[in-house]
C-alpha cells in the first residue's frame, strides 16, 4: 500500500503520456520547489511512486488512468488535459500546468483524497472531485408494468456538452489603468531600502506597523495583511519614519520576520493591484536582469512563466499577454513586483543606467549558441514558456 511520505521523504513521481520536453519542465519545477523533495522518475524505473501524473489528451490516455487504477487501486492519480471533464472520477489540471495548482493538487493527494459522496470543492486549481457525488433515486413502491407499457419509449440519447472555448486574454489600451510606484507605501519602503538605514514606519496615531533594518534584510511586522494591503492601495497614506529604538516591540507582542525583499515583493503586487507602472508603458520593451528568487518570494499568479520568457529577451507588455496568454493583471501584478525589488530594466529618461541596450548587429544570439554547449537549467528555460 502506498504510505504518505514526511517532508522529509523523497516523494516519487511517474509520469505517463509526456514527451521529454514536458517531463523536463516538471524536473525543474520539482527541483525549484523547496517545502517537499519531488523526484520525476526515469522512463522504465521499477521504484514504487506515491502519485502517477497522466497526459490523458494523447492516444488512450484515459483508458490508461482507468487501468492502472483498476491493477493498483491505492495508486494516487493525477491528470492532467486541456479540457478537463467535469465527470471525471481522477483529479484533474488545466494545462498550461502551473506551479501555483500543481503543488497543492500533489499536497492533497499525499494527505488523502475526500470520502465518497464528499467531493473536494472546485477552486482556483481547476483540480476536479476524485469521487464526484452521484445521487441514486430511492424506490418509493414497486411499479407494476401495464399491458400497454410492454414496448416503452426508448430513451434519449446522452450528448456530450460542447468543450467550453478557451478565453484569450485581450489588453485594451482603453481600459488600462496606471499607479504611481514612487508614492504611498511602496515608495516609501523602495526609499528606505536605497537608503540602507533602519526606520519604523507609525501610522498618524504613532501606532508602530513595520520595523526595517535594511542592512540586515529584515522586517517585522506589527499588523496584519489587511490592514497593510489598505495601506499599500492608498496613494498618500498618513505615515511617519522614525528612528528605531528599544521599546518598539514590547515583550510578548504578536509580530510576524520577513526579509525586506518579501515584504517589497508582495507590496509591490499589492500596490499594482492589476494596474500598470506609471514608468513602463504598454508597448516599449521590459526585461527581467536575473531570475526572481522565486522559492523564497510569494508565488503570484504565472510568475515561473513570465521570470522564463522576460529573463531570455526584451518584450513588451502587450506582446508578453500576446505570446503566454495571461491575464493583464497578472502581468502587472508581476512587473510592479519585480520592479519593486531594482529586477526590471525598461527605459526610462530619469534612469540611463537601467535602459535596455540595443543589441550590437555583430553580436552572437541566443540562437547561435549550439544547444550542446548551453547548461542544462538554460535549456529548460528556454522551453518553460510552451509548457
Amino acid at each position: 500500500m502506498t504510505k504518505n511520505p514526511s517532508n522529509s521523504d523523497s516523494i516519487l513521481v511517474r509520469s505517463i503520456g509526456m514527451d521529454a520536453r514536458k517531463e523536463a519542465v516538471f524536473r525543474m519545477a520539482f527541483k525549484m520547489f523547496t517545502r517537499r523533495h519531488y523526484q520525476l522518475l526515469d522512463t522504465g524505473g521499477t521504484q514504487t511512486p506515491a502519485v502517477t501524473i497522466i497526459d490523458v489528451d494523447g492516444a488512450e490516455g484515459m483508458a490508461i488512468a482507468h487501468r492502472l487504477h483498476s491493477e493498483q487501486p491505492e495508486q494516487r492519480i493525477l491528470l492532467t488535459s486541456v479540457s478537463p471533464q467535469a465527470d471525471s472520477v481522477f483529479p484533474v489540471l488545466q494545462k498550461p500546468v502551473r506551479m501555483e495548482t500543481l503543488f497543492p493538487a500533489l499536497e492533497s493527494l499525499l494527505n488523502g483524497s475526500p470520502a465518497p459522496g464528499k467531493p473536494a470543492g472546485r477552486s482556483g486549481a481547476t483540480v476536479m472531485p476524485i469521487r464526484p457525488e452521484i445521487t441514486i433515486p430511492a424506490l418509493s413502491a414497486a411499479v407494476v408494468p401495464s399491458p400497454t407499457a410492454a414496448n416503452p419509449p426508448a430513451p434519449k440519447p446522452v450528448t456530450a456538452p460542447a468543450a467550453t472555448p478557451r478565453h484569450t486574454p485581450v489588453l485594451r489600451p482603453e481600459e488600462i489603468r496606471h499607479f504611481n510606484p514612487q508614492a504611498g507605501l511602496l515608495g516609501l519602503l523602495q526609499m528606505i531600502r536605497r537608503d540602507q538605514s533602519s526606520v519604523v514606519i507609525v501610522d498618524d496615531q504613532q501606532r508602530i506597523l513595520l520595523q526595517l533594518d535594511p542592512i540586515a534584510d529584515q522586517a517585522i511586522l506589527l499588523t496584519d495583511d489587511e490592514h497593510l494591503k489598505s495601506l499599500a492601495r492608498e496613494e498618500h497614506p498618513r505615515l511617519q519614519m522614525r528612528a528605531p529604538n528599544n521599546t518598539d516591540v514590547p515583550p510578548h507582542t504578536s509580530t510576524r520576520h520577513l526579509t525586506l525583499q518579501s515584504l517589497l515583493w508582495q507590496m509591490g503586487a499589492w500596490t499594482a493591484d492589476g494596474r500598470l507602472s506609471q514608468q513602463l508603458q504598454i508597448n516599449a520593451p521590459v526585461q527581467l536582469k536575473q531570475w526572481p528568487n522565486l522559492t523564497r518570494l510569494t508565488m503570484l499568479p504565472d510568475a515561473l512563466r513570465l521570470a522564463a520568457f522576460l529573463a531570455r529577451s526584451p518584450a513588451s507588455p502587450a506582446l508578453t499577454v500576446k505570446m503566454l496568454r495571461i491575464e493583464p493583471h497578472n502581468l502587472f501584478n508581476f512587473l510592479a513586483a519585480a520592479d519593486s525589488l531594482g529586477l526590471l530594466r525598461y527605459n526610462a529618461a530619469e534612469n540611463p543606467d537601467n535602459r535596455i541596450q540595443p543589441m550590437m548587429p555583430n553580436a552572437p544570439t541566443v540562437a547561435e549558441i549550439p544547444a550542446a554547449k548551453r547548461s542544462f537549467l538554460g535549456r529548460l528555460l528556454a522551453r518553460i514558456s510552451g509548457l
